[in-house]
């Protein structure tokens, strides 16, 4: 009786072991991360005097939106003193021509030195070298005008409007920062326990506690290694365990999502 008692305690407790175990397989994988929105700060190749700044913060821009320009007097005053240049390189060049076809007909004659008839050929070499330096300055002339025009490089929306008119910039120094909407992502983290679950591709659901909206969305990079989670990740417990970093490519991304914005992250069923 006892042994009867014993083994239908045993089958018991292995028929609960089992069932848990098949409801926690059953169960959809569930990971917690962040919006990860590309930025862009926007900065003029160029020095100069900010002249117009054309969006606030939160406006939405287009590729190609003239976002700022610079005052560009000293630029243009540039290409007109190059343009100049190669005026000048080509009239010395025209005269250089002249003297040295003159100094090899005296040549040939013996009428002239070699050497003057040297002299006029490195002359006229001179003057070509001259000339294409003048076009080369112009092109950089050119390029510097155009770089006082400031353009968005994507779609997006602008999310902080750094400097205003009348501001004296250094190249480089950004004048906008600009998130581009033209993919967002999601980055999560998964043990290495769950790692074998995850595949490039693999569909997931993407729930955020500000919208009640679901998105769509599948795993497109999954690291090859190792690292302790975030400390703004789940609990402190988690974030001493070892992770895999994981990037969740959002198909049906709207403006409602924002960089840093907590999601919770479900496998597709």
């Amino acid at each position: 009786m006892k042994k009867l008692l014993f083994a239908a305690i045993i089958a018991i407790v292995a028929f609960g072991i089992y069932t848990l175990t098949k409801q926690q397989e059953e169960q959809p994988l569930i990971l917690y991360g962040n919006i990860d929105i590309r930025q862009v700060n926007s900065a003029f190749r160029v020095a100069g005097r900010l002249e117009n700044m054309n969006f606030e913060e939160g406006d939405i821009v287009h590729k190609g939106d003239v976002l700022a320009s610079l005052d560009n007097k000293p630029y243009v005053n540039a290409q007109n003193q190059a343009k100049a240049k190669i005026e000048q390189a080509a009239a010395s060049l025209e005269n250089a021509k002249r003297i040295n076809s003159r100094k090899q007909a005296l040549c040939k004659t013996q009428n002239a030195s070699q050497q003057d008839c040297d002299t006029a050929k490195a002359n006229q070499e001179i003057a070509e070298a001259d000339l294409q330096y003048a076009k080369a300055s112009l092109d950089i002339a050119e390029t510097a005008l155009e770089d006082t025009i400031l353009k968005s490089p994507s779609d997006g929306i602008v999310l902080i409007r750094i400097s205003e008119p009348g501001t004296l910039l250094s190249a480089g120094v950004p004048v906008y920062t600009i998130s581009l909407n033209d993919r967002m992502w999601a980055r999560a983290y998964v043990k290495e326990t769950d790692l074998g679950k995850m595949q490039i591709g693999t569909k997931v659901k993407i729930y955020t506690d500000s919208t009640t909206k679901v998105y769509n969305g599948h795993i497109g990079f999954i690291s090859s290694t190792a690292e302790f989670t975030p400390k703004t990740i789940e609990t402190a417990s988690l974030r001493t365990d070892l992770v895999y970093r994981l990037r969740i490519v959002i198909d049906d991304a709207d403006n409602d999502l924002k960089h840093g914005m907590p999601v919770t992250i479900k496998l597709a069923q």
